[in-house]
């Protein structure tokens, strides 16, 4: 068996581009010898290092730290090495387990509201409902994008656009009173209980009327809700809001979205 082995039988026997190889070299990291040609050359020891260095970067360590680890690998540094790992790979596992539950919370969502009957006036009792906000005024329904993006960033720790918060907008009640349909005051997430949140939408009873396709018919929808408040015997009792329940983020097609319109309301 060979002592010394050059630079491309390394790299095929590691599946790596020699390049990378280089790159360790010049972190410190491989001491390969020079042939007397000038070509490097590397040991048995070089490829224990360079097993170590694989199995470190797939666990994601960085370059610097292997490079502390193999200057001062012992025993027990090594032991110390794998606890630090295993709490690692458990977070990093409870983050895993987070996306899953989101992911399957968000196709559930696309399931449910895909589904959901339209141009009906239905109520329902809600419980109060926290959510954090962002108050701007918004005249146009194209804009209530930018904001939430903006909300998202004040609360990036517990909130994801594309995540299983329900995100919403409302409707500016006095504009409403003089026939403009398309000036919100408010936009929102819905959050859980135990997150951090600015306050929460009272509970009550409220109306809800769910409609398809672009914003830009909203005049009509909301004309629509409050013919069938009327034949109900219910008034509103506050300002509306939307509910954003499958928008741009999840198709292409405008005749896909489904929005809620909802609304507050009393017995008259």
């Amino acid at each position: 068996m060979k002592d010394l082995y050059k630079i491309h039988e390394i790299a095929k026997l590691f599946g790596l581009h020699p390049d990378t190889l280089r790159y360790y070299e010049e972190k410190g990291l491989l001491h390969p010898e020079r042939g007397e040609n000038g070509y490097r050359m590397y040991t048995i020891q070089d490829i224990c290092t360079l097993n170590i260095i694989r199995a470190q970067r797939e666990l994601g360590v960085p370059v610097e730290e292997i490079g502390a680890y193999l200057e001062r690998r012992t025993v027990e540094v090594t032991l110390d090495f794998l606890d630090e790992e295993e709490a690692l790979l458990r977070r990093k596992m409870s983050e895993l387990e987070a996306a899953r539950a989101e992911a399957s919370e968000r196709r559930s969502r696309l399931l449910r509201y895909g589904g959901s009957a339209t141009g009906r006036v239905t109520s329902r009792t809600i419980g109060a409902r926290p959510y954090v906000f962002l108050r701007e005024d918004v005249i146009l329904e194209r804009e209530i994008d930018f904001l939430l993006k903006k909300l998202e960033k004040r609360h990036q720790d517990s909130i994801k656009i594309i995540g299983k918060q329900t995100m919403g907008a409302i409707l500016d009640g006095e504009s409403l009173k003089k026939g403009v349909y398309n000036h919100f005051s408010c936009v929102f997430f819905l959050t859980e209980q135990k997150r951090p949140h600015d306050a929460a939408l009272p509970g009550g009873e409220y109306a809800s009327l769910f409609y398809r396709g672009a914003y830009d018919r909203l005049e009509e929808h909301w004309r629509a809700l409050r013919a069938g408040l009327e034949a109900q015997g219910l008034t509103p009792d506050g300002p509306p809001l939307e509910l954003y329940h499958i928008d741009a983020h999840d198709t292409n097609r405008e005749e896909e979205y489904v929005t809620e319109l909802q609304v507050r309301v009393a017995r008259a």
